[in-house]
Order: C-alpha cells, then structure tokens, then sequence
C-alpha cells in the first residue's frame, strides 16, 4: 500500500523544517562556543598587559641611508616607512638607489613573443 501525496508532501516538509531548525541550534552553539574563546583570550591579554613591562633599553639610532642624487628627502621617508611598516624587527635602511632603466613590460612581451622558436 502506497502512502498517500498528502502523506508524503507533509512528511517532506516536516523533515525539512526539523533539519533547518537542528541547523540553526547547531550554528547559534557554534557562535556561543566561539564568543567565550574570545572572550576568555581578551581576559588573558588584557591581566597580561596589566602587569607593567619592565624599560627596554632605546636602540642605538641607525645611520642616515646613502641616497642617490636625485632622490628627495620625502621619497627617502616614504621607503623608511614602508620597510618599518612590513618588517616585523628594527630595521635600518643602508641605501636607496634608482633602478636602472629598462623597456616596459609591454615591450618586452613583444620581443619574446616575435622572437621565440617555432
């Protein structure tokens, strides 16, 4: 005897209700897990960083970079601050040169384009 459509269209939409509602708890758990790791990491951070970090003693100033002529002051500071900025130590900028000239990127795609091999 077979279930009858009404049967089988309730049953589908039952099913799939309780799957979307247990998907639900599953993922608001999930968030609840999640907020009280973080929270429990901030109380970490934050007791550390109430103990007092004992004076560290100032780094010796490094050098003026040896620049190019040609090259101002402004460039010389944004480079500085660009490698201060990415390098994860201190770091000392020794010299700052121009790059030497070459032919755009374009160009030179056009030459090994028209003069590679067969």
């Amino acid at each position: 005897m077979e279930p009858s459509v009404a049967t089988v269209i309730i049953t589908g939409l039952v099913l799939v209700f309780a799957i979307l509602v247990l998907l639900y708890l599953i993922i608001t758990l999930q968030g609840k897990i999640f907020v009280s790791i973080d929270n429990k990491k901030k109380a970490k951070t934050e007791a550390a960083k109430a103990v007092p970090a004992p004076a560290a003693k100032a780094a010796p100033a490094a050098p003026a970079p040896v620049v190019q002529a040609g090259i101002s002051g402004e460039v010389v500071a944004a480079i500085s601050a660009a490698v201060a900025a990415v390098s994860d130590g201190p770091v000392a900028v020794r010299s700052i040169a121009k790059a030497p000239a070459r032919k755009n990127g374009w160009g030179l795609a056009a030459v090994y384009s028209y003069t590679e091999p067969f």
